[in-house]
């Protein structure tokens, strides 16, 4: 079962010379996907969490069993 991660971004409060827009596409760069905006104007977004592979996992158990 997918795992999610979300996020909230006022936009009302937006870093002065970009726009809405520009911050919406730069979350959208880094995986989020817009899920609704509210009347007060904070956008909410989700993305997936990557579930490491078990290679990943055992390459981790076992280097940290090493150290």
């Amino acid at each position: 079962m997918p795992q999610w991660q979300y996020r909230a971004i006022y936009l009302n409060e937006t870093p002065r010379g970009s726009d809405e827009i520009d911050v919406l596409n730069k979350a959208g760069g880094e995986g989020w996907e817009l899920v609704g905006v509210t009347t007060n104007n904070i956008a909410y977004l989700k993305r997936q969490v990557a579930t490491p592979t078990l290679s990943s996992s055992l390459r981790r158990k076992t280097s940290t069993d090493a150290g």
